[in-house]
Order: structure tokens, then sequence, then C-alpha cells
């Protein structure tokens, strides 16, 4: 960590970036403006900034208004406002009937119909899948020698006991979207998902509550695919278990033994039904117009919803301080920075993304049919949950190693008196936010950030994370945000004043699209 002493030459460090990347700017981002905005957004009267509600009005108001003082223009002639027709699928009830057995959806058990769908029904044998693994190529295929068309898989919840030190390919199929995809493959009418976990496991409350949450798509564009299916725990398992004629210890026993095969159980029913509702949301995207080359953009991108309610206490908001009112402020400040500063050569785009946290949609929306061409885009920069931690010396590209932007990034970081550190461990958050939706679409597109490196990070995911303690009343170091946001602009700055493409590397999975 910096000491307090080593952040008083703020302004002079942030200068020396300028000079080493870009023509010096007049302001730079202070902790305290982006404080001003978290206190705003995240209050209860914005009602945890939920898509499609009273919440959603006030939030687009609130940057409105911060991008018109600014004096951002919009980039289709038409107001900050970008449609995101949005469809919002909400659990509405199911069942599981085995023999005499039957439950229904609540404490111990959820089920979800596919996206989009009303109702569905599956019926027939049930097939006992093992980890539900499907990785042929590493010897293990738990949907292997059984013919699961129009039956139900019923598979188990992680890893096969006594996994140590598995490969990436078999990590991720421990997770519930791997298993759910490899049950689709195989032919599944439905999947049954078993939790040997107690009620009171934070595990299972996280999976119950994740198959019981509202989903949202983007209306008229292909989902990714979905199964109807079912969580249960340790208490709704065993009966079922039982129900079925066998028994959740032994499941687990034969599911860890090797040259593990599928093996038919007895049959049962799974329904599901879902309440829809179609409305639009929007994106907002306001633009410090280039001087010399108007139609290429530099875009910066910070979604501005969170879960609305969500809570089951005294205190039912999920008001989403860190996540992601501070990237909104940095987002916000960043736009003042440059508006304030000479006028780029190139533009800037500021957009503020709606229902990020149902799946990165308001920015795939933007990056699939937005008004700018992904070729016009020349890098794109990622501000989500950026005041998770306080102040370090030290920053984690997430997609380091994927574009030439690494380069821009360490010299920066340098400049700052800082330094860019690999942290494998939290690559997997590449894909989390909405910068990953310009990177499908072939715009190099990273994060930049101090968050990873405190202890600050870990001590937010534990307790605050999608919670309503997630307020601005906690005590939250602002000075790590403001560094990140001085960092990309900065970056930003060089990058919209040169002619340089930042590019993809040989060996990314991501490239320009033809």
């Amino acid at each position: 960590m910096l000491n307090h002493r080593s952040f008083l030459p703020l302004f002079t460090l942030l200068s020396l970036a300028a000079c080493a990347t870009a023509p010096q700017r007049e302001r730079a981002v202070t902790p305290e403006g982006i404080a001003a905005h978290v206190a705003e957004l995240a209050s209860d009267a914005y009602e945890g900034r939920a898509p499609g509600t009273a919440g959603e009005e006030k939030t687009l108001a609130y940057i409105e208004a911060a991008y018109r003082r600014i004096g951002l223009q919009s980039i289709s002639g038409d107001g900050y406002r970008l449609a995101v027709p949005l469809l919002k699928s909400e659990a509405a009830g199911g069942t599981i009937t085995a023999g005499s057995l039957s439950m229904a959806s609540g404490r111990t058990i959820a089920i979800r119909a596919p996206s989009a769908e009303v109702s569905r029904i599956a019926k027939g044998d049930v097939v006992f899948a093992g980890y539900g693994v499907s990785l042929p190529e590493q010897g293990r295929d738990d949907f292997a020698g059984v013919d699961f068309n129009g039956r139900i898989a019923m598979v188990l919840a992680g890893l096969p006991e006594g996994t140590t030190e598995p490969s990436e390919a078999l990590r991720r199929q421990g997770a519930r979207a791997a298993k759910l995809a490899n049950a689709a493959r195989a032919g599944a009418a439905g999947v049954i998902l078993l939790y040997d976990l107690p009620s009171e496991d934070e595990v299972w409350r996280g999976a119950l509550a994740a198959t019981a949450r509202t989903e949202m798509q983007i209306e008229g564009q292909a989902a990714a695919p979905s199964i109807l299916h079912a969580v249960a725990g340790r208490e709704a398992g065993t009966a079922l278990a039982r129900a079925l004629g066998t028994d959740l210890a032994a499941l687990g026993t034969r599911a860890a033994a090797p040259g593990f095969k599928p093996e038919v159980l007895a049959s049962a029913t799974l329904t599901a039904e879902s309440r829809l509702t179609r409305f639009i949301s929007y994106n907002l995207a306001g633009v410090v117009r280039g001087s010399k080359h108007p139609a290429d953009y530099i875009v910066y991108i910070a979604h501005w919803d969170h879960l609305g309610r969500c809570g089951t206490g005294a205190d039912t908001i999920c008001n989403g301080a860190i996540d992601n009112a501070s990237g909104v402020g940095g987002l916000i400040e960043l736009a003042e920075a440059f508006a304030n500063g000479k006028r780029p050569e190139r533009s800037v785009l500021f957009l503020a993304a709606t229902a990020e946290e149902s799946g990165l949609l308001g920015g795939r929306h933007f990056a699939a049919s937005g008004p700018i061409d992904a070729d016009r885009m020349v890098a794109a920069f990622g501000l989500d949950t950026i005041a998770a931690n306080g102040l370090s010396e030290e920053l984690v590209i997430l997609g380091q190693g994927l574009t030439s932007l690494d380069g821009l990034l360490a010299g920066a970081a340098r400049a700052q008196g800082r330094r860019i550190v690999a942290m494998p461990d939290a690559q997997s958050f590449y894909t989390r936010s909405d910068h990953f939706a310009f990177a499908e679409a072939g715009v190099p597109a990273v994060i930049a950030t101090g968050v990873f490196t405190g202890s600050g990070f870990g001590e937010y995911m534990g307790k605050h994370y999608h919670q309503p303690s997630d307020e601005a009343s906690l005590p939250i170091d602002y000075r790590g945000a403001a560094a990140d946001v001085n960092l990309l602009l900065a970056v930003g700055q060089g990058l919209a004043n040169s002619g340089e493409w930042p590019t993809w590397t040989k060996s990314s999975p991501y490239q320009r699209q033809p």
C-alpha cells in the first residue's frame, strides 16, 4: 500500500503520466468527486437502481443532468438515452414429483423454466449423471453410454470428492452453468442439481437465490440456450433420492469412484412457471467530440444498474454503493476531466449501461446494435466496483496479455509511482463486466484496477457484495478509485491524441472482426 505521504503529490504524478502519454490536462479526478456521486446514487431514494423501476428513471435523470452540466454531446442528436428492449422473467413456482413425494419451490428447492417461456414440464426417467462433467478428452464424461433424450438428468454440485489441483477445464465444469449446458447438449429435458449442503450453508443459500432471481434478456436477440432445471439442498435432495430408490450419500460415493457411468433411476415430473414482462430500459451515451477524427472513439463504460430490492431483513434495498455507483461516479468525473481539458483529436464516449447485473445486456446491446460500428472503436475501458479497495501501488489488468494496451497502462502506472502485477486468479473477472461485451465484438477492452491487490476487495466480496450492506455509509477509501480513474484518463488522452490502434495479441481468443 502507498502511504499517505506518497499520495500527496498526486497532481504531480498525474501530470507526469499525462506527459508520458498525452498533452497535459487541466483537471484530475479526486476521491471527493467520486464519493459525492456515490452518496447520491446509492441513497435509498434510488431504490437500488433496478432496470424498469422508478429507481431507473431517477438514475437516468441524475446522469443526464451531469452530462448536460459537463457539456457532453449526444451521440445521435436525440439526447443521451439509447433504448434497450428487455424481457424480464420472474420465477412463479414449480414442483418436483417422484412417486408419492411432491415438493414445491421454497426454502429447500428452487425450480426455473427456460428463459422466455411461461411454463415448461418434463416427465420421464431420472438419470443420475454424477457431477455432470463432460470432458471426454480428459477421460471423464458423466453423460456417456446412456440416452438422455426426453429424460431428467440429476447431477451433484461441485467437483468429484477428492479432486485436488483440477485442470482449468475441469475447474470450469464445477460451475452450475457448465452442468446445465452439458445436460442440454446430451438431450435432457430437465436437470435436478443436488447440493449436499444444509439449509444455512452460504453456498447453498447463494445457489437457491441465484435460481430464484429475476432474469432478463434482450428482446429480439438470441439468448444463451437454457433448460428447465431445479436446485435442491440436502433436506430436499435426501427425500428425493429416497423417492427415486437410492440414497444421497451413496450417490456421492458412486459419482466419485473411478469409471463412473450414469444410471437410470425411477421416473419423476418437473414443472416450472414464470411471469414474463417486456419493457424498455436505457443506456446513456455522452461524447466529447474529436477535433480531427470524430468518427474514431475511445470508449469508457460503467453500468448504472444494481439489484433493486433484494434483501429479506429490515433493510430490503441493495443500494450498490461500490457496485457500481462508484464506477458511475468515476465515469462522470472522467467525462468532466476530458471536457475541461484540451479537446482531443479523437472522440471519447462515456457509456452508462443498463442491465449489467443480468448478463452485460446494456453493453452487449450497444456493442451489437449501437450507433457506432465496432471497427470505429479504438479501445474500451471498464469501470466496475472501483472503490472496493484503498490506494495501492500495484494494479491488475483484467485481460492482461490479451492486447497491446498492456504497455500503455504500464507506462501510465509508472508515472504514478505504481506498477502492474500479474494475478492469474483475478482473470476470471475479465468476462464479468460490460467491457467484455466490447471484447466479444472485437474491440480491445480491459479493466485496469488496484482493487485486487489489497485486503479490501476480499472483505467487500465476503460481506457486502450484492447485499443491502453495500451502502455509502461504509468506510470507503476512494483514493484508490481516483488513482485508477486518473490512470485511465492518462491512457485515454494518449490514445485520443494519436493515430494508434491497439491490437489483440495473436494468442488472444478475441480479434477484430473483418
